[in-house]
């Protein structure tokens, strides 16, 4: 039962991944400094998540911490979410992850409702296969 459950966590971090900069492009307009605007480090940390979600997906597949594996891609793709509306703050030096302040960018409109809907795609496949993982466990 993993396995499809696993496949599709896979193809849910693959379109996770490949979000921010292919799929549903964020902002690609330089910031006041010349730099990257905030939506531009978000995109990084979404695409970063989706391949730990594709890495988790896949120790689901080969049967290695399948309960564990769901539950980091489902953490993974959480913070998807919360780290670029502000509820989880990354920043470093000279940077920060976060949205555009203008609701009409194209990280506002375009990129983050994609993401949202992906996540919560990703966050159910992995709770069903968290559930699948602990009953397989127990030989049920």
């Amino acid at each position: 039962m993993r396995r499809p459950f696993s496949a599709l966590t896979a193809l849910l971090g693959a379109a996770l991944a490949l979000s921010p900069f292919v799929l549903f492009p964020v902002c690609t307009a330089a910031a006041a400094g010349g730099g990257h605007m905030k939506c531009w480090y978000s995109g990084l940390f979404i695409t970063a998540m989706g391949v730990v979600v594709i890495a988790a997906a896949l120790c689901a597949w080969r049967g290695r911490l399948v309960a564990p594996a769901f539950a980091v891609a489902a953490a993974a793709a959480l913070l998807c979410w919360l780290v670029p509306n502000g509820v989880v703050p990354i920043s470093g030096d000279g940077w920060r992850a976060g949205l555009c302040g203008d609701a009409s960018h194209a990280c506002n409109t375009v990129t983050m409702p994609a993401v949202g809907k992906l996540v919560a795609g990703t966050v159910l496949v992995g709770v069903l296969g968290l559930i699948a993982g602990f009953l397989r466990r127990d030989g049920r």
